[in-house]
């Protein structure tokens, strides 16, 4: 197993980074890693996400999701063709420091019997694309544009 970590000091409440992880459709005008996400973020559901690596080539995965906490952590899991060849688990978590604002937190984990194949270029890519969607994200967070309230899916709307 290998793992890639990266984390961001921003200076807005989860609720703000949520809404702005949340919004998929504009993922396209601020997020360099990730260039988009259909589906709907709910344990159980298949999402489509399209990555743009570091190295500019565009990857499609079509991972489930695990685990939502909403305002908190976000996780999903892909595989390849063969069962325990290549597997990788995608990890995103909002913890508040009050007053100071959040610590956004990133993890991509891989394990399989491909990975001592693939580690270097894999490994590579995931740190650079994590570190340049924090940069990102706390340029959106922080400077705008005006933050919107993402459309959540009703199902996971938590009460007021």
């Amino acid at each position: 197993m290998r793992q890639v970590k990266t984390s961001i000091n921003i200076g807005c409440s989860p609720g703000d980074i949520w809404r702005v992880l949340m919004d998929f459709p504009a993922y396209a005008d601020w997020n360099p890693y990730i260039e988009q996400i259909v589906g709907v973020p709910a344990p159980g559901h298949k999402l489509r996400v399209t990555f743009t690596l570091p190295n500019g080539k565009r990857k499609i995965v079509r991972p489930r999701v695990s685990k939502l906490d909403i305002r908190r952590e976000l996780r999903w899991y892909s595989s390849g063709f063969l069962p325990g060849m290549l597997r990788s688990e995608y990890v995103i978590r909002i913890v508040s420091r009050g007053a100071m604002g959040s610590t956004f937190y990133q993890d991509q984990i891989f394990s399989g019997l491909m990975l001592p194949l693939m580690a270097g270029g894999l490994l590579a890519n995931a740190q650079g694309g994590l570190e340049a969607m924090n940069e990102a994200l706390k340029r959106r967070c922080e400077d705008g544009p005006e933050m919107i309230e993402a459309p959540y899916p009703e199902a996971l709307a938590q009460p007021a």
